[in-house]
């Protein structure tokens, strides 16, 4: 089965995207033996998705390749140095001119009132349309499968988080010295598209999504 078709459990999709938002709010995630083998065996048999967690792994293996991944946190993601800096913020890859708190940011909010999310600022985060917020989100509407949630999430990553994740994902490959955050926003990539299943249970018809 493909990773588009397969009808992936509410509880393994939450858990992506809960993985997504610490390590893109908070650092590198430390998985202990018991998480990592769970995942292994959730992907097995998707080529494209274990080949890339394996990548994900593999960044972290030793203690200075931890530092390596902490530091590209620091100085890619979290504190925005010139030349370093890669802004983990949609309004910045999808507005002309880029700015904060643009109009895209404005409909992102919309997707969050939708989904019964208010975003509040806390750490360093300087807007709602964060990565890690955006991951939060999802995995937020993935723990209820409602029909309108589904949807919701379905046409949040197609509509917005697909239009300036490839952007986003290209200069952190440029800018990062460790391959962690490459090969995890890569997986991220690969993991938002296999919650895009379009299919609708037997008797139920489909759900408008929110506009602004």
């Amino acid at each position: 089965m493909s990773i588009a078709t397969r009808a992936w459990p509410a509880e393994e999709l939450a858990a992506g995207y809960d993985l997504l938002a610490t390590a893109f709010l908070y650092g590198p995630l430390q998985l202990d033996s018991g998480v990592r083998e769970a995942w292994q065996h959730r992907l097995a048999g998707h080529a494209d998705l274990l080949t890339t967690w394996q990548e994900v792994e593999a960044a972290l293996v030793g203690l200075a390749a931890q530092k390596r991944a902490l530091d590209d946190f620091q100085r890619c993601l979290e504190i925005p140095l010139p030349g370093q800096f890669v802004p983990p913020y949609a309004s910045l890859y999808l507005d002309s001119p880029p700015q904060l708190w643009g109009v895209s940011t404005q409909r992102v909010l919309v997707w969050y009132r939708a989904g019964g999310v208010e975003w509040r600022p806390f750490r360093q985060v300087a807007a709602p349309d964060h990565v890690g917020v955006e991951w939060a989100f999802l995995a937020e509407l993935s723990a209820h499968p409602s029909p309108a949630a589904r949807l919701l999430r379905q046409t949040f990553i197609s509509e917005h988080l697909a239009k300036w994740l490839p952007a986003f994902a290209a200069r952190l490959n440029q800018a990062a010295a460790s391959p962690y955050y490459p090969a995890l926003t890569r997986w991220a990539m690969l993991w938002s598209r296999a919650t895009e299943d379009n299919r609708e249970p037997p008797g139920e018809g489909p759900v408008t999504p929110p506009t602004d």
